[in-house]
């Protein structure tokens, strides 16, 4: 064998040897799968995929075709879920390695009901899951609580265990092994991204008014990586009259335009102009990047063909020219009003680009990844939005477990030197409130789960809120209130509309059922504070609002949060049913039977 090969294979050798090293121990395999069924029984019952029986004194058992049944224990909680204790799970017949959630699924297969094509995807979207909960739970072993208070948001943000809804919530299909050692969040490896010359006829821009590429760009960058990056961009005979400046994911550069764009790359329309703008590290959402070379430094929301929690997180070209002007009328509602103006901070959406693909472009119906593999987005990142010796987490990170399993949110409240009802109150007032106050007066409605909401908090105190993913996670009443006089007629039109009926849900849906119903079953759980407490203290929250602002009496008519039941809005079996064939559009949540509202009568639970 030639000198040159034996190195190849050397090389090659060495690098399947390192990878061959993961190795999970049995005890964490085992750990990590009983949570993660844990967790898959109590949302597939939630979401009445499955009936376990009850017999009685927290027993019960679910039985399926095929003569397997399991047996665990569990507490039914506010909101009707059950909280099942991993440690009692239990399968007859019993198996020989761990309870897993894998075979679980194999065991439920005619109870999910999934076809053979979409049990199978969902399979490796779960097997990805729980590779990463491993790696989770490995890089989380000997911090205590006080450690992971101390950590900077970023890396805090990167051990956060994913969407509490989904059950197979780290799919990433797309990414490989690598790719995730890469790119994921809980990597933790920095990385920069690509830049490309996008001929501008090809383009749909936004940025603020008053601005300009170039001033932006070389704010962003600072003046010596944009130097280096308008040289190299010169050198390729483009000019930023006939081109456009556009950062990519390196994967996606890699993996996808590449191959998609390879017209505009051999035209000239495309120009590959290599890595700049120094070390970016990804958070939970996987393509949003924030800059630790430059703190404060507006995040990168890039396109990124993976499917992961129900979507292809691609960025659509629709709502990129009116991202900086949705900013520009939310900010001078949030500082023009009284309630908002010291609480609420609008994470701007500075600027926008997104490249139409030429072919795809002529097929408007075609499935929407196609139409969303190459955009950008700048975000203000809360650190630069924030007064000095504040910090600001985003809300998943309240929920997050430390070592005892207590969420984090009672760290803070002892590190504040405040009873956990006085800080729960106070977490309150600076995000239920304001939210509620922009529904009821503007007709504006956030879809405030864990990581659009970023929690400010001064001594550990919750002092404000920060709102973020304006494009198209913002909707409208379907009605003109006079409060929304500023809004100009043509981003009215763009942003999408909803009834009360169904816009109320961003708030009792979006927060309370997907972030709130899991941060009091935790509280509850870990003998700090019981849910008929927690939730008299958010009715509590609200009826002093509603007190205090009685001029809005109509509109908390009409955005009625106190009403006996609310509609079950359920993810997971959407997916079984719709499987993992491209649509056109986004899939949409399906409805179960509907839910007893804790808030209406706190003191039944």
């Amino acid at each position: 064998m030639k000198p040159e090969h034996v190195a190849m294979t050397a090389n090659r050798t060495a690098k399947l040897s390192a990878s061959a090293r993961f190795a999970p121990s049995p005890a964490n395999w085992d750990t990590v799968c009983r949570d993660a069924l844990a967790k898959m029984i109590s949302e597939l019952t939630y979401e009445e995929v499955l009936a376990p029986i009850e017999l009685g004194g927290g027993q019960f058992v679910l039985e399926f075709a095929g003569a397997v049944e399991y047996r665990f224990r569990a507490k039914t909680m506010a909101w009707g879920n059950l909280w099942v204790f991993p440690e009692t799970i239990s399968r007859t017949p019993a198996q020989e390695d761990c309870v897993s959630p894998l075979q679980f699924t194999i065991d439920a297969r005619a109870e999910l009901g999934m076809r053979p094509e979409t049990l199978a995807t969902f399979l490796r979207e779960l097997s990805n899951t729980l590779a990463q909960d491993l790696t989770l739970a490995q890089k989380q072993a000997g911090l205590t609580r006080d450690a992971l208070l101390a950590l900077p948001s970023y890396r805090l943000d990167a051990l956060l265990e994913g969407h509490p809804k989904a059950v197979a919530n780290k799919g990433r299909l797309g990414w490989g092994a690598e790719d995730v050692s890469a790119y994921a969040p809980e990597a933790g490896k920095p990385f920069e991204p690509v830049w490309l010359a996008a001929r501008r006829d090809g383009c749909v821009i936004g940025s603020e008014k008053g601005d300009d590429e170039t001033s932006f760009l070389a704010r962003t960058l600072g003046p010596e990586t944009y130097g280096r990056l308008m040289a190299c961009m010169e050198n390729t005979g483009c000019t930023l009259k006939t081109h456009c400046l556009i950062p990519a994911h390196p994967w996606q550069w890699e993996n996808v335009l590449r191959q998609a764009y390879i017209s505009d790359l051999a035209k000239g329309d495309l120009v590959c102009l290599g890595a700049f703008g120094g070390h970016y590290v990804a958070g939970p959402s996987l393509r949003t990047l924030t800059s630790i070379d430059r703190p404060g430094s507006p995040d990168l929301k890039l396109s990124l063909s993976i499917l992961n929690t129900s979507a292809w997180r691609g960025i659509p070209g629709k709502y990129i020219p009116h991202g900086p002007a949705l900013s520009d009328w939310l900010e001078a509602i949030v500082c023009g009003d009284e309630l908002t103006r010291e609480t609420v901070t609008i994470l701007r959406e500075r600027a926008g680009i997104w490249y139409r693909h030429p072919l795809y472009d002529q097929i408007p119906d075609a499935p929407y990844q196609h139409h969303e593999t190459l955009g950008a987005i700048w975000r203000d990142n809360p650190a630069a939005r924030i007064k000095p010796g504040q910090k600001a987490h985003l809300y998943a990170s309240l929920l997050h477990k430390d070592p005892e399993g207590r969420p984090l949110a009672a760290g803070h409240a002892d590190k504040a030197g405040l009873s956990f009802e006085e800080w729960l109150e106070q977490l309150f007032d600076v995000t239920v409130r304001p939210l509620y106050h922009l529904l009821c007066k503007y007709g504006v409605a956030f879809i405030a789960h864990g990581q659009n909401l970023t929690v400010v908090l001064e001594d550990h105190v919750p002092v404000g809120v920060a709102l973020k993913d304006l494009q198209g996670d913002v909707f409208l009443v379907d009605q003109v209130f006079p409060e929304q006089a500023g809004l100009d007629e043509s981003l009215r039109q763009v942003v999408s509309h909803k009834p009360p009926s169904h816009i109320i849900h961003n708030l009792q849906t979006g927060h309370f059922v997907t972030v709130l119903r899991f941060l009091s079953a935790r509280l509850a759980m870990s003998g700090i504070l019981d849910e008929r407490r927690f939730y008299e203290i958010l009715k509590s929250c609200l009826a002093r609002y509603m007190d205090h602002n009685p001029d809005l009496r109509s509109r908390f008519a009409m955005f009625d949060l106190m009403q006996p039941t609310v509609p079950r809005l359920c993810i997971n079996k959407v997916r079984f049913e719709v499987g993992y064939a491209d649509n056109p559009d986004r899939p949409s949540p399906g409805l179960g039977t509907d839910l007893i509202n804790p808030l209406h009568d706190p003191k039944q639970l």
